[in-house]
């Protein structure tokens, strides 16, 4: 997970020149392949682009040379997401995978490009969902659009195999602690046995998951199962980051689509409530808060007064600004010495203490490019 702490450190590295280049990646297919070539197309976009601001080959090199050798690093094109990011300059090379697609892009400016990064923060974050069906354990990492298995490998998914390979579960079973409710997991046999057994099982799941979980950005948890299911296994979690709200049900009887939409509405609550909640203050708000103007909202931002931004995904505005006069400059074909101002703007807010989102247009208010929410 990238949080605002993490871009603002990034923005922090920055220097007089820095390198920002952004393409789709996949997964797996024949498409793999085609990403390496991706890069190295883009990698000779930035060197033309620094030759024609005068820098010498040997320096070109000296920015561009890790990129280079990325490019024909078959371990690592196995192993993307649906995006990268590389940020580049003379003290720093930080390649960035992400779980949404990004455009093919380079920027050679006095700032990183930062909005591609914002909705990680934003609309789309990750989170995982662990699905209780005691017969097929499944640890899944989602967005919005997509769920992946990520289920450990030393977890047995079964309980019914569990006790097949270790059948010593089956005996001297006690009652668990006194004085909780017994929970009820099946017909017919002792039903407190069966509950001690699943406990011995999810106690061994609960390890693997958090363990996993730990070393994945420690991304927030949602369970899905029955009430039982559920109830027992957050009475031996040790992962610090479930939700409280579960997917309830047994999660094979939801589908794909299904299950990965209700997990969304309880995430969305949880990741975005501050980003809907602004939006929903430009249709309740007086319109002297808000803007879809982006010379107003540049003011608004340089004046302090710039409470949350929101950027539709994928857009670019070049040009310029005076900083002085707040003026902004706007221009049709992008210069050497242009700024992406829906960047520049976003960096500005997010060091003033403003809340920066990027989202659809389509999810925009009045599907616009750019919007404020002013603080007064």
């Amino acid at each position: 997970m990238i949080r605002t702490t993490d871009i603002r450190d990034l923005n922090s590295k920055s220097e007089e020149l820095n390198i920002t280049i952004t393409l789709p990646t996949h997964r797996k297919g024949e498409e793999v392949q085609q990403a390496p070539i991706r890069l190295k197309n883009l990698v000779n976009r930035v060197q033309k682009d620094l030759k024609e601001r005068g820098m010498k080959d040997r320096e070109i090199e000296e920015y561009l040379g890790k990129a280079r050798e990325l490019i024909s690093d078959l371990k690592f094109w196995n192993h993307t997401d649906k995006g990268l990011a590389l940020y580049i300059n003379s003290s720093l090379f930080k390649s960035m995978q992400l779980p949404y697609d990004l455009k093919e892009n380079t920027s050679v400016s006095d700032q990183f490009l930062l909005t591609p990064l914002f909705p990680m923060v934003s609309l789309e974050g990750t989170w995982t969902m662990l699905s209780l069906n005691l017969n097929n354990i499944r640890l899944l990492r989602c967005t919005r659009n997509e769920m992946t298995d990520i289920t450990p490998e030393d977890i047995i998914t079964s309980m019914d195999e569990f006790l097949e390979e270790k059948p010593e579960a089956h005996l001297q079973f006690h009652t668990g602690a006194s004085g909780k409710e017994a929970m009820y997991f099946g017909h017919g046999g002792n039903d407190e046995d069966r509950k001690v057994q699943a406990e011995k099982y999810l106690r061994g799941v609960e390890e693997s998951v958090s363990r996993k979980l730990r070393g994945i950005e420690n991304e927030p948890l949602i369970l899905a199962g029955t009430e039982e299911v559920t109830a027992l296994y957050r009475s031996i979690n040790k992962y610090n980051r479930v939700l409280d709200e579960s997917v309830k049900g047994n999660p094979d009887d939801y589908g794909e689509s299904p299950l990965l939409n209700a997990g969304w509405e309880i995430i969305r609550d949880y990741f975005l409530r501050d980003m809907y909640s602004a939006i929903d203050q430009f249709d309740d708000s007086e319109s002297s808060r808000t803007s879809e103007n982006l010379t107003e909202i540049v003011e608004a931002t340089l004046m302090g007064k710039t409470d949350t931004l929101l950027i539709a995904r994928h857009e670019e505005m070049w040009g310029w600004v005076n900083e002085e006069t707040h003026s902004v400059n706007i221009t049709a074909n992008r210069r050497a010495e242009d700024r992406e101002l829906l960047n520049w703007t976003a960096i500005q807010a997010m060091e003033q203490g403003g809340r920066v989102f990027v989202l659809p247009r389509e999810e925009m208010p009045g599907q616009t490019t750019v919007a404020a929410l002013f603080r007064y």
